[in-house]
């Protein structure tokens, strides 16, 4: 089934805000999403979280990529992914309320 919104997080070097940011995801009403999560090489522990959460639930999609200095390039390739009928954009130090 698709699902009503793709949810596009960038995510490098950002562990000490992620789980914030994708508890933040989780904690919605609404629970027709998908959250793509573009995981660029860090010097932190960013991509173990992001692997942890996607193993506890299957809205949750990675995909990974070398570092790139910007936000654009894994916001393009989660486009390419978004099978949701709308985007988000949410970056890895953001939460929604």
């Amino acid at each position: 089934m698709t699902p009503f919104f793709s949810i596009i997080v960038p995510c490098c070097d950002v562990e000490q805000y992620l789980r914030e940011c994708l508890d933040s995801v989780l904690k919605q009403p609404f629970g027709d999403w998908e959250c793509i999560l573009g995981v660029e090489k860090s010097k932190d522990k960013t991509a173990d979280i992001v692997n942890e959460y996607a193993a506890k639930d299957k809205r949750f999609r990675v995909f990974t990529g070398e570092r790139s200095g910007s936000c654009s390039a894994s916001r393009n390739t989660g486009i390419d992914m978004a099978t949701g009928e709308y985007i988000i954009f949410l970056d890895g130090d953001d939460t929604i309320e």
